[in-house]
């Protein structure tokens, strides 16, 4: 299993009218799409992590855009609360899984120990790259070479 940031670029930001799309094609952004062709090479199984929505299987339809972040200073009334996230983490039955990849940046591993009280085991290859360049360039070599990333393992 693999979680896969959603990201701030989407569909209807080039296409206003656009309509009702697959989560899959909904987030537009280089590093969610580095992340999805990744997760799509190396997973048998991926959801996306939206601020708005929670874990989101690729085939989940989004009906419009929103602009809601995970980092944002303060929690709006939009961006989706920690009990919900646990409640979509069971009904997933992701706290089954014994190893979890977790790609993007360093402010996903904190949320995810919230989520599961700590007690899973998440495997974050990109954490201790210098930045958002350095991410996707490794992400695009592994996805051209067909070699996986090498993971930190993180409890």
């Amino acid at each position: 299993m693999m979680i896969i940031p959603s990201g701030k670029p989407k569909i209807w930001d080039k296409n206003p009218k656009y309509g009702s799309c697959q989560a899959r094609k909904a987030y537009t952004g280089t590093f969610h799409k580095l992340c999805q062709a990744y997760a799509e090479k190396f997973a048998d199984e991926y959801v996306i992590l939206s601020p708005k929505y929670g874990f989101l299987h690729p085939n989940d339809t989004l009906l419009k855009t929103y602009d809601v972040r995970f980092n944002q200073k303060g929690v709006t009334a939009e961006t989706i609360q920690l009990d919900a996230l646990k409640a979509q983490w069971r009904a997933l039955k992701l706290e089954n899984q014994e190893s979890i990849i977790l790609l993007g940046g360093k402010k996903y591993g904190p949320l995810l120990e919230q989520i599961t009280g700590g007690t899973q085991q998440f495997v974050q290859p990109l954490i201790g790259y210098s930045g958002i360049g350095v991410m996707q360039a490794k992400l695009k070599q592994a996805i051209l070479s067909n070699q996986p990333l090498n993971a930190c393992e993180h409890e």
